[in-house]
């Protein structure tokens, strides 16, 4: 059931707004089009060829779903959205699945696009000794204190937040530890995590 929720949350107008650029662009340009099909096509595979939400999956599966997950929304927006890439990490690392792209989405959705001109995701992962961090951060509209403080508290009445929620909730399953959440109005926010090198996890784990 757990599983089935997360794959519901590819929300349908993301969906419809792809295919509906994909039918635009199908009338002026064969090459993007059929790039973009390509990538909404690996978007959905990676999405949902896990079996358990308990699985872990080399990072190399999730940065390529965050990959096509950007490039349609680049396709979509153009110029609004730069991303900037700073890794340093072993492909032999695992992770949950499905765990990078809801901040993604949040940078997305409710930091850069409410903006005119857009802006700048920074995606960065960087190898400690015994554990990876990961930061998605924007450069977009921010958040206030008690906004922030609300973002990962469960309300019936709103789903605003519920993707980041829900990372935050496996995160804490998975390594006793969720999601570190900064944020400025006007400035941006910066999202991250960490997770572990190796299959056996403390619940006691802290990073230095």
């Amino acid at each position: 059931m757990e599983a089935a929720w997360l794959q519901a949350q590819i929300q349908p107008h993301f969906l419809f707004n792809t295919l509906n650029a994909i039918i635009t662009l199908s009338d002026i340009d064969i090459e993007r089009t059929s790039k973009l099909l390509e990538a909404l096509s690996d978007f959905l595979r990676e999405s949902f060829k896990f079996q358990n939400i308990d699985e872990l999956v080399p990072i190399e599966d999730e940065l390529n779903l965050v990959r096509s997950y950007l490039y349609i929304h680049k396709e979509r927006f153009g110029e609004r959205i730069n991303v900037t890439w700073d890794l340093e990490v072993s492909t032999n690392v695992l992770i949950p699945s499905l765990i990078i792209q809801p901040l993604i989405e949040n940078a997305l959705k409710h930091g850069i696009l409410p903006r005119e001109n857009g802006g700048n995701i920074h995606i960065r992962i960087v190898d400690y000794d015994t554990y990876i961090e990961i930061t998605v951060s924007d450069d977009g509209i921010g958040m206030d204190n008690t906004t922030m403080e609300r973002l990962l508290v469960r309300r019936s009445e709103t789903s605003t937040g519920i993707g980041l929620l829900n990372t935050d909730l496996r995160l804490k399953q998975h390594y006793g530890k969720g999601l570190q959440i900064k944020s400025d109005l006007n400035q941006g926010t910066a999202i991250s995590f960490v997770v572990l090198k190796k299959k056996e996890i403390s619940k006691k784990f802290k990073p230095e």
